[in-house]
């Protein structure tokens, strides 16, 4: 049988707990029940969050080696200990999530609306190889649902959230209703989120409106041990901003659905889950922006500002099983995953109609997962676990055309046509079938030395192909996953997969007066994949005339190291008083030549004070962002490079300030705060490069903060 263990942590930071934990004559802290080794993870309750922001990514801020790569208010990509993007396994409701363009507008995190969020966890250390594959972390969404009750009748459940800010002058308003017995479950939610551009101390950030709606519904019934679940969702986002990213969001249309299965049979456990998303995305570069004027080849498409927009689109089918039994004194789990996704992306001029380049054509990616995780007392005190994992990744990609290629064959267009015609040609007559054969395994040891001391020692090797933007991106574009860094690239079909060893420990000391869990890491990862100058000369023509870069990178194996130490802290030094903190640092750094890894988060530290009451609480914040001197020279040491710039950002002090009150019996909960009290101007690492001209924020130069926001939540439950 799979144990659950009980244990007390306080989470994250002070907005983690809520008001009901102060109580006059008891001092404890916030009950969180886990499976497994539950030292090993970081769990955020989304309800008892500021809610200054719509991008639920924001909420990672408050977890130990945790921050957010924001290419736009809804955009925003989880980092963990310096992995971001493809190398995240995020996940929702334990289904993973595939982006639908190749700019990753719509990073996993997008398809939970933060009013629709009830919670997240992050798994600290090397996580388990049963979650999935990924080199960078485990981060796992939990939306709100309907649960089944203890009794014949069916019982109603409603749970609405609605919230403002002033920053970008946004609302988000979102719930669900649920009706349910202790049979069968039944609900619909829905979420919208609205708002204009975001302001800061100088002005104001252009492309930074957002415009998105969510809604589904889910059914869950169940008899005996044995329960059934199927849900749908809709993502309907419209006209958005990301100004980091050459374009912004026309259009993601997204439909996603997915059923489970979880029951015993006897004495074993059985966990199954299917999934099927299919994603219509647009992108653009002139509704919330000025086109750019970057091609320089003589012909109709390059005359006057070079408008385009991308035609995009993924189809994903998931599937994921597993089994739990005890085994030698143990719990094993064994099972298989996997998915099959297609994508597909077009580039074209508005106002060229014969204008085109696929970009890529019906990229494919089948993956085939096997693991098997057993978890041990071995000794008194002493538990074990051993995980190994081995995927099958099976890529490949059609022939690609463009327009200036078909002119070439047509004996028209000149040199320039030419070489885009034998990038073409070349890509065409490519082995584009690759097949990776990756293994993973993990090893984790945890010793309760007394009632307060936790130690955790974590080893693992951890693998990740390639994606299909890296592989088979056959004409230099600034197509990136996100990167944000102003550069084209090229991709690369003879990529090897990452391959990282990771070395972790760190200790949990709790007592009903203070905690204290720090961990630190290592991890040295073989053919890391980033851009590197590309030195072929077709690509260089190409890129300098058709893309405006004639530096382009081309995706390639390098070698990095990444190492660390988080921690959260706190101390309850009254029974309605207490201090709460979280630090982070990560340094990430080239093997193969002395250089650093790109869009690193910076040392930080958020140090909170709490007074705490029964129905209320409120909270003085303050955030410490040292100066990021540690800057990628391959990816921004780029002098003819308009679009980013080789600076160091400085460090910056912001203070928040917010509180929490609420009606008990009534079910309502208010929450209001002010972020950025000061009205500071910085600057944030993580943002990216501004890429929209006419902006108060000049174009290369890293994005803003947001300036002083009030914001203001209500949620009725009843």
């Amino acid at each position: 049988m799979l144990k659950r263990t009980p244990i007390f942590v306080l989470v994250a930071t002070a907005c983690a707990a809520s008001p009901l934990l102060a109580q006059d004559e008891e001092v404890t802290l916030p009950e969180l029940e886990v499976v497994g080794q539950p030292v090993e993870r970081a769990g955020v309750e989304a309800e008892n969050k500021p809610f200054a922001t719509p991008d639920t990514a924001d909420l990672l801020r408050r977890v130990p080696g945790a921050n957010v790569n924001a290419n736009g208010p809804i955009a925003g990509m989880v980092q963990y200990r310096g992995m971001f993007g493809p190398r995240m396994n995020v996940r929702i409701n334990g289904t993973p999530i595939e982006s639908g363009g190749p700019n990753w507008m719509d990073p996993p995190l997008s398809y939970a609306p933060r009013s629709l969020v009830e919670s997240i966890e992050v798994t600290r250390g090397v996580g388990s190889v049963s979650t999935g594959s990924g080199i960078g972390g485990y981060v796992e969404a939990k939306t709100k649902s309907s649960h089944f009750t203890g009794s014949e009748q069916f019982e109603f459940h409603s749970d609405v959230d609605i919230a403002g800010h002033s920053v970008d002058g946004g609302y988000n308003l979102g719930g669900i209703l649920s009706l349910s017995n202790d049979r069968h479950r039944l609900h619909f939610l829905g979420s919208r989120d609205d708002g204009g551009d975001t302001e800061f101390g100088d002005g104001t950030i252009k492309a930074t409106e957002y415009e998105r709606n969510t809604y589904g519904a889910g059914y869950g019934f169940k008899t005996g041990d044995h329960e059934f679940s199927a849900d749908y969702q809709r993502l309907d986002t419209e006209n958005s901003g990301t100004p980091s990213l050459p374009m912004d969001i026309s259009f993601i249309r997204t439909n996603r659905a997915g059923g489970k299965y979880t029951g015993f049979w006897n004495d074993i456990q059985l966990e199954t889950r299917f999934g099927y998303s299919d994603v219509d995305h647009q992108m653009n570069n002139f509704r919330l922006r000025q086109a750019a004027n970057f091609c320089a080849l003589p012909a109709p498409f390059c005359q006057g500002d070079d408008k385009r927009l991308v035609n995009a689109g993924s189809e994903d089918f998931n599937y994921g099983l597993k089994a739990t039994f005890a085994l030698w004194g143990g719990d094993l789990a064994i099972g298989a995953d996997g998915h099959a996704a297609q994508h597909n992306a077009t580039v074209l001029d508005p106002d060229f109609a014969p204008f085109f380049v696929t970009n890529f054509n019906n990229a494919q990616i089948n993956k085939y997962g096997f693991f098997s995780e057993w978890t041990k007392e071995i000794y008194s005190n002493w538990e074990l676990q051993l995980g190994a994992r081995y995927d099958r990744v099976e890529m490949d990609a059609d022939g690609v055309n463009a327009f200036p290629a078909q002119l070439a064959d047509r004996g028209m267009g000149g040199m320039p046509a030419q070489m885009i015609q034998m990038l073409r040609n070349r890509f065409n007559g490519a082995d584009r079938g690759q097949n990776n054969n990756n293994v993973d395994w993990v090893a984790e040891l945890s010793y309760q030395m007394n009632s307060a001391l936790r130690w955790t020692f974590g080893a693992a090797r951890k693998m990740r192909s390639p994606t299909y933007i890296q592989r088979y991106l056959w004409i230099p574009l600034e197509v990136n996953a996100g990167l944000g860094d102003g550069n084209a690239y090229v991709g690369n079909v003879a990529l090897d997969p990452e391959t990282s060893h990771e070395l972790g420990f760190g200790f949990d000391w709790q007592t009903q007066a203070a905690y204290f869990s720090p961990q630190a890491y290592y991890r040295r990862v073989d053919d890391y994949i980033q851009g590197t100058p590309a030195a072929d000369p077709v690509v260089i023509a190409v890129s300098t005339n058709a893309a405006g870069d004639a530096t382009p990178l081309q995706f390639s194996n390098v070698d990095a190291e990444i190492y660390g130490l988080d921690a959260d802290f706190g101390y309850r030094f009254h029974p309605r008083w207490r201090l709460d903190g979280v630090a982070s640092y990560v340094r990430g750094k080239r093997r193969d030549i002395n250089d650093n890894l790109y869009r690193i988060a910076p040392p930080n530290l958020r140090l909170s004070l709490t007074h705490e009451r029964i129905h209320w609480f409120t909270t003085v914040e303050s955030v410490l962002v040292y100066r990021q001197e540690n800057i990628s020279d391959t990816n921004t040491l780029d002098p003819g490079n308009a679009n980013n710039t080789n600076e160091a950002t400085p460090g910056y002090v912001l203070v928040n300030l917010y509180g929490q009150y609420r009606l008990l019996n009534q079910g309502i909960t208010f929450t209001a705060g002010i972020n950025n009290l000061l009205d500071k101007t910085y600057t944030n690492h993580l943002t990216g490069f501004n890429r929209v001209l006419n902006s108060d924020v000049s174009q290369g130069r890293r994005l803003p903060g947001p300036g002083r926001n009030f914001y203001a939540a209500l949620r009725y439950e009843f």
